[in-house]
């Protein structure tokens, strides 16, 4: 029986979410919960497919996955206790053998978070541009003979918790690095290195590619589908994790800060600027 999975996963501990030998990566570590639990006993038999790849660093809310095995209760009452804390899910559905996590899929949203207060309202302006069907070539590491245009239904740039910019983006589907492309844009926007109109100047026709933002900053949000999952019992220790991580580097940054004995958004402006020397304004 097939079973699919609502996941989520902190990128950093992972190179990607696709397999790769020798590597630690989403796909390696949930099969090997899943040997480890009896769901099946190897990676051809667990048939591992998922909604999207993401790239090492790249984490996950609401990832679609989806597996095959002849025990699916016990692996919605148990998996998540057989995968380590960087990893888990949320719910489960039992799907059809046909069902594909790609295709059933209908919508992906990406969160960016910036690390320092910039103008949200340069960004959101710039980010207006992106909605409806663009070529994204220029955002985007092409692979040969990928269709560079993609329809962006939603782009918005809104104020976090901490008064940090957050970029979110939904389409149907994304090129490899094109979100990180269009958030290094905004961020040269929203330090004032780029005017808005500039997301419409690169959206115009083909263009040199620019520089992806680091991929630590970016959530795979949500991924639109039509099914209903079954919440899943949860490790409390995953939360406890995430919790102790963010205390640390939280604590980490302020001491790295004091250290600098400059401002840390200047510094931010000047690597940023030497990225994008490309398409920033000249005075």
């Amino acid at each position: 029986m097939k079973i699919a999975f609502l996941a989520g996963y902190r990128g950093q501990n992972f190179a990607g979410s696709q397999y790769q030998t020798g590597k630690r990566t989403v796909e390696g570590t949930f099969i090997k919960g899943g040997i480890e639990l009896g769901l099946f006993s190897d990676a051809k038999e667990a048939q591992f497919r998922s909604a999207g790849r993401t790239d090492s660093g790249v984490s996950a809310r609401k990832q679609l996955i989806s597996i095959t095995t002849d025990k699916p209760d016990l692996a919605i009452e148990a998996l998540n206790f057989h995968l380590p804390c960087d990893i888990w899910c949320l719910g489960a559905a039992k799907v059809p053998d046909e069902f594909f996590a790609r295709y059933a899929a209908f919508d992906r949203t990406y969160r960016y978070y910036y690390p320092y207060p910039a103008d949200i309202e340069k960004m959101n302006l710039a980010a207006s541009f992106l909605t409806g069907t663009h070529n994204f070539g220029g955002f985007s590491k092409m692979e040969p003979g990928r269709d560079p245009l993609r329809t962006i239904t939603k782009a918005q740039v809104f104020e976090g918790r901490d008064g940090c910019p957050v970029f979110e983006v939904t389409a149907l589907s994304f090129l490899w690095n094109m979100v990180r492309g269009i958030a290094g844009t905004l961020q040269s926007v929203g330090l004032g290195l780029s005017d808005p109109d500039i997301m419409e100047y690169l959206l115009a026709g083909p263009r040199d590619r620019v520089h992806p933002a680091p991929a630590e900053g970016l959530i795979l949000w949500d991924v639109a589908c039509d099914l209903t999952f079954t919440p899943m019992p949860q490790k409390r220790e995953v939360k406890r994790a995430l919790a102790r991580e963010a205390i640390a580097k939280r604590a980490d940054m302020h001491t790295a800060e004091a250290l600098l004995e400059d401002d840390p958004r200047e510094s931010w402006k000047q690597k940023v600027g030497r990225e994008y020397s490309a398409i920033i304004k000249k005075e």
